[in-house]
């Protein structure tokens, strides 16, 4: 369990003699941080410097490299307005913890607890509390990874790798702050569920494949037409460990533009192989558009534009296989490595609540870029792994690409000569790393079959 900082477990020693609390030892961190949080901000230095205060009580160091939140603040906000209308609205919440979360801890998904269900109010605090950097270390996470972070720290300092992309996220929060003060957040609740499948999947030998559709792309987006809205689901390419970083990641762009999810990772312990984490209902603040360095801030999505109550965000981590020389084997056709990705994708697809599939599930190049997987490979994976599940895909791409032409070539033939998706999984798992035909899956599934 994560011990919050409402806990009376959670100790810390009252170095600036902020209460009134008479011992040498230390103290319950909650009285020292109401006090902290009592003295009104009335500039960015007051706000830093009570973040400061925060970080040399309760983790007895200085976190004083807060450069590029400062320069947010005081240059691509309006800081004054902030600080005189929004935060101490915030201040109200982040304090109304003890009351939200009686027990004073969170309790991690398992197999055996795979659900929590949140009240928008419930998911403001903490976030609140990431933005303070209240939280402590998730004890899944190794104490020297400093980029797996559970708070916001991370989007602090001055050096910031991908600048722009921060900013939007910074952006994203700064207004769900200002929507959280003035009660224009959705009033649903928010759930995260912890799907695991037993074993690899059972294809039926007669299922055929169900129609996918395309969706070509200038340049990378973020947007809310790539969500899945309003009834449908978006791959989110995960980590094991979910939720948010410093760069323009899909899954970091993804979460960075809906704070609502960034509370997430304080439920999700690493995921394993037949494990995926569903979380339902946040709304999305800001669209981007680009990747990598080249990720920046498009739009802010108004006040009710969308019903976010089953926006689906479908959390599934793909195998890292970028530690491979690919030019020399395709690691994706290791042993294992087909059915741990169908596994994976169908247990995220087949997820929706009910007998209702989602109505189309909005997906990519997963596990493609940073992972280093074979893209013709893991496409037809999830084209697989969604007509097992019996949702249809959105496959989005790069309009420049190759790859469009040659993957409507490709669903083009197994739809008009009605391959099963048992036969295609099986020659898949008949081909070998090394093999010529690994050097394009679509060619050689297309020759195999049209030979049969």
């Amino acid at each position: 369990m994560l011990r919050l900082p409402s806990s009376p477990e959670t100790l810390a020693n009252d170095r600036f003699s902020l209460t009134d609390i008479e011992t040498d030892g230390p103290i319950p961190f909650w009285p020292i941080l109401r006090q902290i949080l009592a003295a009104p901000a009335r500039s960015t230095y007051e706000l830093l410097d009570a973040l400061e205060t925060i970080a040399v009580t309760l983790r007895e160091r200085r976190d004083s490299d807060n450069a590029f939140l400062r320069q947010f603040l005081d240059t691509e906000w309006d800081a004054q307005s902030f600080l005189d209308n929004t935060w101490p609205r915030c201040v109200e919440i982040a304090l109304e913890m003890p009351q939200l979360f009686p027990d004073g801890y969170l309790q991690p998904l398992t197999s055996e607890s795979p659900t929590q269900v949140l009240t928008p109010r419930q998911i403001s605090c903490l976030v609140v509390h990431q933005f303070l950097c209240t939280l402590p270390k998730l004890p899944w996470v190794p104490i020297n990874e400093e980029e797996n972070s559970q708070d916001l720290h991370i989007w602090y300092a001055g050096d910031q790798p991908h600048p722009k992309a921060v900013s939007a996220y910074l952006t994203a929060l700064f207004t769900f702050f200002e929507r959280v003060a003035s009660n224009t957040v959705p009033s649903h609740s928010i759930s995260l569920t912890l799907h695991t499948a037993p074993s690899t999947p059972h294809i039926d030998t007669e299922l055929l494949f169900k129609p996918i559709s395309t969706t070509e792309l200038e340049t990378p987006s973020v947007d809310t037409s790539l969500l899945g809205l309003p009834s449908g689901a978006c791959v989110i390419s995960a980590n094991s460990h979910i939720g948010f970083g410093r760069t323009a990641s899909q899954e970091e762009m993804h979460v960075g533009c809906t704070p609502q999810s960034l509370p997430a990772k304080l439920f999700a312990p690493p995921l394993k192989d037949n494990e995926v984490i569903v979380l339902r209902g946040c709304e999305a603040v800001v669209e981007l558009t680009g990747y990598a360095r080249n990720a920046k801030l498009s739009a802010i999505i108004p006040v009710g534009k969308h019903n976010w109550s089953a926006r689906t965000m479908l959390f599934m981590d793909a195998l890292e296989l970028d530690g491979y020389d690919a030019s020399a084997s395709t690691p994706d056709l290791l042993p294992g490595n087909v059915d741990r990705e169908l596994t994976k994708a169908y247990t995220a697809f087949a997820s929706y609540p009910g007998h209702t599939p989602y109505e189309t599930v909005v997906t990519g190049h997963w596990g493609c870029r940073a992972f280093g997987g074979n893209r013709e490979i893991k496409s037809i994976i999830q084209w697989s792994a969604a007509s097992m599940a019996g949702v249809q895909l959105n496959f989005v791409c790069d309009k420049s690409d190759s790859f469009v032409s040659d993957f409507r070539s490709f669903t083009s033939q197994a739809l008009s000569r009605r391959w099963t998706v048992h036969r295609v999984i099986r020659v898949l798992r008949e081909m070998r790393p090394t093999d010529e035909g690994r050097l394009s899956a679509f060619h050689t599934v297309c020759s195999v079959l049209n030979e049969q």
